[in-house]
């Protein structure tokens, strides 16, 4: 929902979610917002009925993002008159610097937060679909995988260090047959040879994981084509990260302007002012996480396109300029969302010579041809943008 201007509620409810159980804190302006009133229910159907039934018109309810918060959130929206509000923990102070961490003190915390700030000022989450949450969902489950499965790899190449041979690189235990004809070749050690051959066949499991996943990201980008092709069509993005980008910005109409998108991923510098001191220091870190990963990823990449295109051309003026290094690929990051965002605005692709020929190879790649033959995106080849 959009941000409220002044409180106008008559009853502020926080409530501290867990896996099974939630706390509630009320206040309500017939005490002047001072006398807090707890209550308990649970996160089962049931409950969420019952929670349901003790809200209603005029009521502000305030709870923090989390694994459960979105579904109870839509669910009071669909079956309540509460205006609901989602805030995000990580600018949540009150809360995790707390040294009371009850779920009352918490509850508590949270109906006095809304009171006493600004509704200008609550740092408040977009509550997703259900398809958006689904979406995300593919996404953070790829992440986790692939973390995993890094982990193993490190496992598997240590046991090799540890046997006497250290030549060989991780890069070497990517092919499932080279892997297993190592373990058999050059580990004589009994224990060694067992360990290798678990974790041999624990990676041959992630790898048949990952890649069902990876057939749930091309369906991200065939459900939204327009946005698909906006984003790959910019070099250092792929599948991967545009699937990303659609679950977490979808068509970027609840940002303004592309200095709140890159805001809400966590691109900008932190500032440090004290008197005639004015220092700018590293990204916040505090946005959206597995958007941040996936487009500093990309930016990486743009240092070896072999392509002239605004975005090489930017990276050599950064170097230019001795910014080297992680100083680079923020900006790089920064300048490809500003890209992406005016993208999604005019539906259009990103200029650079060959634009079609380029998107249609990366299509190839990428096995995401259908996106072309999509009925709501055409390339119309004389302009080389995206018509709708």
């Amino acid at each position: 929902m959009n941000r409220p201007t002044k409180l106008t509620a008559s009853r502020i409810i926080g409530l501290d979610l867990s896996k099974k159980t939630l706390v509630g804190c009320s206040l309500s302006i017939e005490d002047c917002f001072q006398k807090k009133k707890h209550f308990n229910g649970l996160m089962n159907a049931q409950g969420r009925t019952r929670l349901a039934a003790m809200v209603g018109k005029g009521d502000a309810v305030f709870m923090e993002g989390g694994s459960s918060s979105f579904t109870l959130a839509r669910y009071l929206l669909s079956n309540t008159e509460a205006d609901v509000f989602v805030l995000n923990p990580m600018q949540l102070h009150i809360i995790f610097e707390s040294m009371c961490k009850t779920d009352k003190s918490d509850a508590a915390k949270l109906a006095k937060y809304a009171r006493d700030t600004h509704p200008e000022n609550w740092c408040l989450i977009p509550i997703p679909t259900e398809q958006e949450s689904a979406e995300r969902s593919v996404i953070n489950l790829h992440i986790a995988y692939s973390q995993y499965h890094t982990k193993v790899v490190n496992k598997l190449h240590a046991v090799f260090n540890g046997q006497g041979y250290p030549d060989l690189k991780k890069s070497d235990l990517k092919n499932p047959q080279y892997r297993r004809d190592y373990a058999e070749i050059l580990l004589d050690n009994e224990t060694s040879h067992f360990t290798a051959v678990l974790l041999t066949d624990l990676l041959d499991s992630l790898e048949l994981q990952i890649e069902a996943i990876h057939e749930r990201i091309h369906r991200i980008c065939l459900s939204h084509p327009r946005q698909a092709l906006a984003w790959l069509s910019i070099p250092g993005i792929g599948d991967i990260t545009a699937a990303t980008l659609i679950a977490y910005v979808g068509d970027g109409q609840r940002f303004s302007t592309a200095s709140q998108l890159r805001n809400y991923i966590g691109l900008i510098p932190r500032k440090d002012q004290s008197g005639t001191v004015d220092k700018q220091l590293g990204i916040t870190k505090f946005g959206c996480m597995p958007v941040r990963r996936h487009i500093m990823q990309g930016a990486w990449g743009i240092k070896k396109f072999s392509r002239d295109c605004s975005l090489t051309r930017y990276w050599k003026e950064l170097e230019d300029r001795r910014k080297l290094g992680q100083k680079a690929s923020v900006a790089i990051a920064n300048k490809m969302i500003s890209i992406g965002f005016a993208l999604l605005r005019n539906g259009g692709i990103y200029q650079m010579a060959d634009s079609n020929q380029y998107l249609s190879r990366k299509l190839k790649t990428y096995n995401l041809k259908a996106l072309i033959e999509h009925p709501s995106a055409k390339i119309d080849s004389d302009k080389s943008s995206i018509v709708c």
